[in-house]
């Protein structure tokens, strides 16, 4: 009898410090999430929808062109009006497809998260997070010295003549164009959504309190 009650004892007793980590994770990750700055950081970071991932896929496929045409127009003969118009497409697609394939991989993590209890985890998003932030502010910058490259030579660019160093080869400038121009309506629509769900959040946590 007493080694059957002694049995018994040890059976439960995995099981409650079992329970306890599960709490104990779930306390953690339901702080976590309650903490403003790590908010602000998701909301700054992904997408939370599917549809929202497929924009992202979109968007990855055409900053992976930007990237092929930068590499192939790469020498000077071909844009003898502005070379570095190639260099900045080849950067610019690389930190894009770099920013892109972070954002998708943490926008699925979290869009699945309510199935998932961790630390470590926790841990991955916040690196994550913080890494696609710092992209961003690189890649604002890259774009700031693109447009100063390509559309400073906006008035006198042509594509017909490649002996003139009024030269720039046709698909390589519409590409750093089309580029442009995406990337400031996609930064400005971004900048509108990201500050309504700040504002929305900022209204719920008045709320609560």
């Amino acid at each position: 009898m007493k080694k059957n009650k002694i049995m018994e004892i040890d059976e439960q007793l995995p099981l409650e410090k079992s329970s306890l980590h599960i709490i104990n994770n779930r306390q953690t990750n339901h702080f976590m999430f309650s903490c403003l700055w790590f908010r602000l950081l998701l909301i700054a970071t992904t997408v939370k929808s599917i549809l929202g991932l497929i924009i992202l896929f979109i968007l990855l496929i055409f900053s992976i062109i930007v990237l092929i045409i930068g590499s192939q127009f790469y020498h000077s003969k071909y844009c003898p009006i502005e070379p570095r118009i190639s260099f900045f497409l080849i950067i610019a697609g690389s930190i894009s497809i770099e920013w892109i394939i972070f954002s998708m991989i943490l926008s699925t993590i979290t869009i699945i998260l309510n199935n998932i209890r961790s630390y470590k985890l926790i841990g991955f998003i916040i690196i994550i997070g913080l890494v696609i932030t710092l992209t961003n502010f690189i890649l604002v910058i890259w774009v700031i010295f693109g447009s100063v490259w390509t559309l400073k030579g906006l008035d006198r660019v042509q594509h017909t003549k490649p002996y003139l160093n009024t030269y720039c080869q046709q698909t390589l400038y519409i590409c750093a164009l089309v580029y442009l121009i995406l990337t400031y309506i996609l930064f400005i629509l971004q900048c509108w959504y990201r500050f309504c769900i700040v504002i929305f959040c900022s209204i719920q946590e008045e709320q609560t309190d």
